[in-house]
């Protein structure tokens, strides 16, 4: 335990984007497209920083309810010395996704499909902890992963915050890209950098 975790974050969820750069929608927020806007940042210091942005559209194309969202993160994780320290010892977590979220028809109406693009960097600098299947540990080296996540949720509750009817019910599957088949590299075999 390093000290106190302060958080700063704020939501709106009636934002308008088109309306950034028009003085007169600022009251005090360009609003009224029903578009979501999130920003949290959260530290204690040198040993741990975390920042999140995400941004949804609705209505994307403006006829069907098609949500589109993007966002982004980075989370930092040290030992509270400075980088040009030889005790320095850090770990840093990136990533940036995309989603597509549409109504079906079919089973009903109540149906949502919703497809994510997730791109993730770790980043390690003298981190203990970390091993590969063989159990060699790795203490250095920087590590990409791309993933797709699709879901599909049926909602028909009444009320979202006190509910008295409906049911809500969602099945998530997340796929990774088998790499090994896009080159002939052999990927558990391959050095550590």
């Amino acid at each position: 335990f390093n000290g106190v975790i302060g958080t700063l974050g704020v939501v709106f969820n009636n934002f308008s984007i088109r309306n950034i750069f028009n003085k007169e929608a600022w009251s005090p927020l360009p609003m009224g497209d029903g578009q979501r806007l999130s920003i949290r940042a959260q530290t204690n210091g040198r040993f741990y920083q975390s920042y999140n942005a995400s941004f949804t559209e609705p209505w994307l194309g403006g006829k069907k309810p098609n949500s589109f969202t993007v966002g982004g993160y980075y989370t930092n994780f040290s030992n509270g010395f400075l980088k040009e320290s030889v005790n320095f010892s850090g770990l840093g977590i990136g990533g940036l996704s995309v989603g597509l979220g549409t109504r079906l028809k079919w089973p009903d109406d109540f149906f949502v499909s919703s497809t994510t693009i997730s791109f993730q960097n770790i980043n390690l600098n003298n981190r203990t902890g970390f091993s590969l299947d063989d159990g060699t540990p790795v203490l250095n080296g920087s590590f990409n992963n791309i993933s797709i996540n699709q879901t599909f949720s049926r909602n028909s509750i009444d009320q979202p915050l006190f509910p008295t009817s409906g049911s809500k019910i969602s099945l998530s599957m997340q796929f990774t890209p088998p790499y090994s088949a896009f080159s002939d590299k052999n990927y558990p075999e391959l050095p550590i950098d």
